[in-house]
C-alpha cells in the first residue's frame, strides 16, 4: 500500500502499489492525486496500515483502486463544445467550432491567434476550460464544465498550430480560483447567446461557490 496526502483537502489516502506513477482522483474532494512511482520500503511494525490510519485520524479514507478512478485528458477538442483559456485572473483565449480557430481575447476584441503569433506568451500558468454542450429539441444547451492544467511553457504558442494542438499541452486536472471562476462566468454571458446558458444552473452554481479544489461539474 502506498501512502498519499491529497494536495486538495489534505486527506490521508492509500493506493495499491500497482497504481504507482498514475494520477487518480481524491474520493473526498475530487482533486487530482499523483501516486508516487517510487515507494519507500514498508515499515517493519506489526501494526497494519489501516490501524495506523485509524489511530492517526478518525476521518482517514483509505483509497482503493476502485475509489481512485483514472482520468483521461481529451486528446482533441470536442466539436460540440466551447473552450476558454484563463491565466490567473482572466480569460485570454476562446474557441468554438466555427472555422475561425483560436481567438485571443484582448481590449480590442477577439483577434485570431494564428494571425497574431507575436501576442502568444511562451510561458505562464494557464487553465483550459471546457464548456460542455449538448443538443436538445430546443437547441444547444450548456450542461457542464471541466478545467485542465496546461504546461507552464510553450502551451499557448500551440494555438496557431491548429485547433487541437492545445490538447497535447494538458498536464492534468485544473482547479479554478475565485478570479478565474468570475472571469469564466462573465465570458459565458459575454460570448454566448442567452439561450445557450440560461438554464445552466449547475454550471453557475459551480462558478459561484468557494470550492477551489474541484475541476468542474458534469
Amino acid at each position: 500500500m502506498i501512502r498519499i496526502i491529497c494536495p486538495g483537502c489534505g486527506s490521508k489516502l492509500g493506493a495499491k502499489q500497482a497504481l504507482a506513477g498514475q494520477t487518480r482522483t481524491c474520493p473526498k474532494c475530487g482533486a487530482a492525486v499523483q501516486i508516487p512511482s517510487r515507494v519507500p520500503a514498508a515499515p517493519q511494525a506489526s501494526q497494519t496500515f489501516a490501524e495506523e490510519q485509524a489511530e492517526a485520524d478518525q476521518h482517514v479514507h483509505a483509497a482503493t483502486e476502485e475509489s481512485l478512478p483514472a482520468h483521461h485528458w481529451p486528446e482533441r477538442l470536442e466539436r460540440n463544445h466551447h473552450y476558454l483559456i484563463c491565466d490567473r485572473s482572466k480569460v485570454v483565449a476562446a474557441w468554438q467550432d466555427n472555422g475561425g480557430g483560436w481567438m485571443l481575447k484582448t481590449n480590442a476584441g477577439l483577434l485570431s491567434a494564428s494571425r497574431n503569433r507575436d501576442q502568444l506568451p511562451s510561458q505562464g500558468d494557464f487553465r483550459l476550460v471546457e464548456l460542455k454542450l449538448e443538443t436538445t429539441e430546443t437547441g444547444r444547451r450548456l450542461v457542464g464544465i471541466a478545467s485542465y492544467q496546461l504546461a507552464l511553457r510553450w502551451a499557448l504558442t500551440s494555438l496557431d498550430k491548429g485547433d487541437d494542438a492545445i490538447a497535447s499541452k494538458i498536464t492534468g486536472l485544473g482547479f479554478l480560483n475565485k478570479e478565474q471562476k468570475g472571469a469564466v462566468r462573465s465570458a459565458i454571458k459575454e460570448l454566448f447567446m442567452h439561450q445557450l446558458w440560461e438554464h445552466a444552473d449547475q454550471v453557475f452554481a459551480y462558478l459561484d461557490n468557494t470550492d477551489y479544489h474541484s475541476p468542474g461539474t458534469c
